[in-house]
């Protein structure tokens, strides 16, 4: 009986040895977009969504509608805004590294049909690829046209 129960305490020492402890944090990328006329457009995804895969294109959209009572510097500034941007998370060892692009999108009306916005746009300005790494908590800011400001973070917070 002694022998069996120390041959049983052995077994669950070994198991309790080999086990690695894993990481369950999960995983989220905080951004934030504002033009100088508008309010704060924010999103928080699952970090895991926005993984670079091939032949995938991840986004988000931005709606950046002019408000009341702001002075506008540019007949741009008076017309509703959507930004589209594109981001690809890589994960890496410690860091991530996130490749956003896209464009803005500048419209003389906001206008939606079944729940997509529609309608021309009368002008429309490309986000270049920009390459930005990420650390935990830290938010990174990207530089846009037009004075629009962006933000990226990753949080193991919750949303």
């Amino acid at each position: 009986m002694n022998r069996l129960t120390g041959i049983a305490v052995l077994c669950l020492a070994l198991m309790g040895c080999s086990s690695v402890p894993t990481d369950n944090r999960v995983l989220n990328l905080k951004t934030e977009m504002q033009s100088p006329v508008s309010a704060p457009s924010t999103w928080t995804v699952p970090a895991d969504s926005l993984l670079k895969k091939a032949k995938n294109r991840n986004l988000i959209l931005y709606p950046l509608p002019p408000l009341p009572g702001k002075p506008f510097n540019s007949e741009l500034d008076r017309k509703f805004a959507a930004a589209t941007m594109y981001i690809d998370l890589s994960p890496g060892k410690g860091n991530s590294t996130a490749e956003i692009s896209g464009e803005i999108n500048y419209y003389d009306q906001q206008r939606y049909e079944n729940g997509h916005l529609v309608g021309d746009s009368i002008r429309t300005i490309p986000v270049p690829l920009q390459t930005v790494p990420l650390t935990l908590n830290k938010p990174v800011s990207v530089s846009l046209p037009q004075g629009i400001r962006y933000s990226v973070m990753l949080t193991d917070s919750q949303p």
